[in-house]
C-alpha cells in the first residue's frame, strides 16, 4: 500500500515553515502598523518589570536630596538701597555783572551752572563696588567673620571671586542702586552691604573734592591772567589820559563850553557897542579902535577855546575822544569785575572742596535679616529627584537591552567564545 504524499514528513515540515513565515509576516505588519509605539511600550514594560528597583532608586535620590538640604548651611541676604542726586545749581555760584549789560560770562554761568556736580552714572559705582581694591579691603576688614566662606590657603584671586559671588548689584538709569549680599550670617551680610555703600560715598566725595580743587586752580590761573590784563588796561587808560590831557571829559567839556558861551556873549556886547560908536565917531577914532581890538581879542579867545574843548582836543575830535575814553573806562570796569568774580569763585571752590557733599545718598541701610533666604528646598530636592529618575529609567532600559542581547544566538555564541578564550588563557598561565 502506498503512502499518501500529503501526509509525509517532508510535507509536514514544509507546512510548519509556511505557518512560521506567515506568523512572522503578521508580526512585522503589526510592528509597522504601530510604528513609534513599539520602543515606547518596550520602555514602559522595562520600567514596569523593574518597578520596585526603580522606586527604590527614586526614594534613595529623594532621601539624599532631603539629607543634603538638611546639612547645607543657611544663607541670609541683606540689601541696601542708594540713589544718586540729580544735577543741581551750586548755591554759591556767582556771575559777573557790569552795569546793566549781561556779559558773556553771565550767559555761560547760567547755561553751565552745576557742571561740577557728579553726573547720575550708576555704572561708575557698580564698577567701583566690583573692583578688586574694594573687594580686597572688605576681605581684610571682615576676615575673621568670613572664615566660613574662605580658607586660609585661598589665593587672592580666589578670595576676590568668592566675595564677588556673594554680592549682587542692580541699578536703573534714574540713578537707583541696590546692593544685595548673601552669606551664612545675616549680620555679616548687612555689614558688607553698608560698607560697600560707605566706600562709594567716600569715593564720591573724593571725586568731587578733586574736581573742585581742579576747578579752583583753573579759576586761580584765570584770576592771575585777568589781573595782568587789568594792569595793562589801566596803564593804557592812564597813558591815554596823559597824552590827551583828559581828567573828566564831561566836566572839562562842560566848563569849556560855558567859557565859550561867555566869550560869545562878551563879543556880541562889544559888537553892539562898536555899532553905536560908529554912529558918533569915525573909523580911526580911539574909541572905535579900542572896541575893534577888544572884539578881535574875544574872537581869538573863543577860537582858542573851541580848539581845546578837552585837553588838546578840539570840537571836531571831541566825539571820537569821548568814545575812546568811555571804551577804556568800560574795559577797565569790566576787567575789575571779572578779577573780583574769578577770585571769589576760586575761594568758593576751595571752601567747597574742604567739605564735599558727594552725590550718593543711602536711602535704606541694610539690616540683618531674621529669616534665611536659602538654600531652596525645591531646588535641592528637585535636583536629586530628577537625577534619581534619570538613573532609574536608564537602568531599566539598559537591563532591557542586555536581556534582548542575551536572547540573540549571535551574541550568545560570542559570549561562549569569550568564555572559552578566557578559560584557555587562564590554563596557559597556570601551565607556564
Amino acid at each position: 500500500m502506498k503512502e499518501d504524499s500529503n501526509t509525509g514528513p517532508e510535507n509536514f515540515h514544509s507546512s510548519e515553515s509556511i505557518k512560521a513565515k506567515a506568523m512572522s509576516e503578521r508580526a512585522r505588519n503589526a510592528t509597522e502598523a504601530v510604528g513609534w509605539m513599539v520602543p515606547l511600550m518596550d520602555a514602559v514594560c522595562a520600567i514596569a518589570a523593574s518597578k520596585w528597583l526603580v522606586l527604590s532608586i527614586i526614594l534613595i535620590g529623594v532621601a539624599l536630596g532631603v539629607a543634603r538640604f538638611a546639612t547645607l548651611p543657611k544663607q541670609y541676604t541683606a540689601s541696601a538701597v542708594a540713589v544718586l542726586l540729580p544735577r543741581e545749581k551750586p548755591a554759591l555760584d556767582i556771575t559777573v555783572d557790569t552795569s546793566s549789560v549781561e556779559t558773556g560770562d553771565d550767559r555761560a554761568g547760567k547755561s553751565t551752572t552745576g557742571s561740577l556736580m557728579l553726573p547720575a552714572n550708576p555704572t561708575l559705582y557698580t564698577t567701583l563696588i566690583k573692583s578688586r581694591s574694594i573687594i580686597s579691603q572688605i576681605a581684610d576688614k571682615y576676615g575673621d567673620e568670613l572664615r566660613s566662606h574662605l580658607s586660609e590657603n585661598d589665593r587672592s584671586d580666589e578670595v576676590v571671586n568668592q566675595l564677588k559671588s556673594m554680592i549682587e548689584l542692580t541699578s536703573t538709569e534714574e540713578g537707583l542702586i541696590t546692593v544685595s549680599v548673601t552669606s551664612q550670617s545675616g549680620t555679616l551680610s548687612a555689614k558688607i552691604a553698608n560698607e560697600l555703600f560707605e566706600e562709594c560715598r567716600r569715593a564720591s566725595k573724593a571725586i568731587e573734592r578733586e574736581l573742585l580743587l581742579k576747578q579752583a586752580n583753573h579759576m586761580h590761573e584765570a584770576f592771575e591772567n585777568a589781573g595782568r590784563r587789568l594792569v595793562w588796561t589801566e596803564a593804557e587808560l592812564m597813558r591815554f589820559a596823559s597824552e590827551k590831557g583828559v581828567i573828566d571829559p564831561n566836566m572839562q567839556a562842560s566848563n569849556q563850553l560855558r567859557s565859550i558861551r561867555e566869550l560869545v556873549a562878551k563879543r556880541d556886547e562889544a559888537t553892539s557897542e562898536l555899532n553905536e560908536a560908529l554912529l558918533s565917531y569915525s573909523e580911526k577914532s580911539y574909541e572905535v579902535q579900542k572896541l575893534r581890538s577888544r572884539i578881535a581879542s574875544l574872537e581869538k579867545m573863543e577860537a582858542d577855546a573851541r580848539s581845546r574843548i578837552v585837553g588838546t582836543i578840539g570840537e571836531g575830535d571831541y566825539g571820537q575822544l569821548l568814545v575812546q575814553h568811555e571804551n577804556l573806562k568800560q574795559k577797565v570796569r569790566f576787567e575789575r569785575d571779572l578779577v573780583s568774580a574769578l577770585g571769589t569763585k576760586a575761594d568758593i571752590y576751595r571752601i567747597r572742596a574742604e567739605q564735599p557733599i558727594g552725590n550718593l545718598v543711602v536711602v535704606r541701610s541694610a539690616l540683618a535679616p531674621e529669616r534665611p533666604a536659602g538654600p531652596s528646598k525645591k531646588r535641592e530636592i528637585g535636583i536629586f529627584l530628577g537625577l534619581s529618575i534619570f538613573l532609574a529609567v536608564a537602568y531599566a532600559l539598559c537591563r532591557l537591552q542586555v536581556e534582548k542581547a542575551l536572547k540573540s544566538e549571535y551574541i550568545s555564541a560570542k559570549f561562549s567564545e569569550l568564555k572559552k578564550l578566557m578559560k584557555v588563557k587562564a590554563t596557559r598561565e597556570e601551565a607556564s
